[in-house]
């Protein structure tokens, strides 16, 4: 023991102390070395993740099954590069099911001078799925002609193809072709309630007739109607004097407070030097004085001097043959030669003359009241837009335009904007208010000469305020 001590004094004497505790301090660290930090992990040791059949999203949104490589090790003669990385690694991106997006809604607003078949080109659309939507709008004629502001609304499929096409009239009324599975598009309409009013309008003659109507509001097509009904008993021209006064009820239909439709006249009481007229619209769209006598000429029955054989008739109920969806026949087709005149069936301005790819060369004809026609297929149109046309007067020439399996007339009838059939349709026809409903119209008369009172008791009142 005395001498390992005599040992140790001679080692650490001098300059050995220094050699020995650099010797320890570098044994101590390797081995602290070899205890923290491994080298290399052995793959003996190494276990590979338990991986299950799992589900992986590909770009055409299908699901499919990963291959089944299910491992609890790996021997110690497998390359860790051979293992496939989705093994071990998985993004969590994949696994997340996209939501599905809505088909693509594109708003148009027509411009001045636009064209359908330029809004579809424009928009990438197919010519093709145009005329689909003009051949289902033949009965209907609601797509053209194209009114600067008007909205145009195109809803696609995943790949740009038409799937719908809206268009809005007012704010009560829109209408839209939707596609189903022939390729074809049926008609379909959404309608909102509309609101009427009647409002009593009181004037006096300064000047003229029209500018003292334009004063109070009244458009041109009412001041047209009131001249059409009192032309009979009053000149406009000779009759009227300064201070002469009249009065006319108008009704006025709006949706949510926004203006809908043309404004409807329906009474008027004109006293022209002393003398008083009056007219008063019935339910039957015609003007009629205080008893009930006709003051507007009844409608023409057929628009053709002589009868034709009806070739098709009206069917508001007709299937297509292909499809069997609805497809409406919204008028008669008369079997009338090429050049056969047609007739205006009642007193009216003339609102469209234009052409159409399947309805052909047509015009369209209000007339007083609710009524109005179509005539379809021409060979050639005698009248043009805004102009006024009396009953039984030549309007157009038969023809074969557009799609049509042989030379006839497609005749519609329209009351409130409705097509009827019009070979037998209730139409003014009598010169007087029949019998049956005599009462209820002179209750209506009663209320309207009150309504014109009252507005003429107001503005005396205002006019001696002032």
């Amino acid at each position: 023991m005395s001498s390992f001590i005599g040992f140790l004094r001679v080692i650490l004497a001098g300059p050995r102390l220094l050699v020995v505790s650099i010797i320890i301090v570098f044994l101590i660290g390797l081995y602290a070395y070899d205890v923290l930090v491994s080298s290399k992990q052995s793959l003996d040791s190494y276990q590979v993740p338990v991986v299950t059949k799992t589900p992986l999203l590909i770009e055409s949104k299908k699901v499919f099954d990963a291959p089944a490589f299910e491992v609890d090790s790996v021997s110690s003669d497998v390359n860790e590069e051979e293992i496939p990385v989705s093994l071990v690694t998985t993004d969590p991106l994949e696994e997340v099911e996209k939501a599905p997006v809505a088909p693509p809604e594109v708003k148009y607003v027509v411009k001045s001078g636009d064209t359908l078949a330029g809004i579809f080109t424009g928009l990438g659309l197919s010519i093709d799925s145009m005329y689909a939507v003009l051949e289902a709008d033949q009965e209907y004629l609601v797509l053209e002609p194209l009114m600067p502001k008007d909205e145009y609304h195109f809803k696609l499929d995943d790949k740009g193809a038409l799937l719908e096409l809206t268009r809005s009239l007012d704010a009560s009324k829109s209408v839209s072709y939707i596609r189903h599975e022939n390729g074809g598009f049926t008609y379909q309409e959404t309608t909102k309630p509309i609101t009427y009013t009647s409002e009593a309008l009181h004037s006096e003659i300064e000047g003229n007739f029209y500018l003292s109507a334009k004063k109070i509001g009244l458009t041109d097509a009412t001041i047209l109607l009131i001249n059409d009904v009192l032309k009979g008993r009053v000149n406009f021209h000779k009759d009227l004097r300064m201070g002469d006064t009249f009065n006319v009820v108008i009704k006025k239909g709006s949706v949510d407070g926004v203006k809908v439709g043309k404004n409807q006249l329906e009474a008027l009481q004109l006293t022209a030097r002393g003398q008083t007229y009056r007219a008063f619209l019935h339910s039957d769209g015609r003007f009629y004085d205080g008893d009930g006598n006709s003051l507007t000429p009844a409608l023409l029955r057929w628009p053709t001097r002589k009868q034709f054989r009806i070739s098709s008739p009206f069917n508001a109920n007709r299937l297509h043959p292909i499809t069997g969806r609805k497809s409406p026949h919204n008028g008669v087709d008369l079997a009338t030669p090429i050049g056969t005149e047609l007739l205006a069936t009642g007193d009216g301005v003339v609102t469209r003359v234009t052409s159409h790819k399947y309805a052909g060369k047509y015009i369209v004809i209000d007339y007083t009241g609710p009524y109005g026609s179509r005539y379809l297929h021409l060979s050639k149109a005698l009248v043009k837009k805004g102009q006024r046309v009396k009953r039984g007067q030549v309007v157009a020439l038969s023809g074969n335009t557009g799609r049509s399996t042989g030379p006839h007339l497609h005749y519609e009838l329209h009351i409130n904007g409705r097509p009827v059939n019009p070979m037998t349709a209730e139409i003014p026809t009598t010169q007087s208010i029949p019998s049956g409903e005599h009462q209820a119209y002179l209750d209506k008369v009663d209320y309207w000469v009150k309504l014109m009172a009252a507005q003429n008791t107001a503005k005396n009142n205002l006019t001696d305020n002032i």
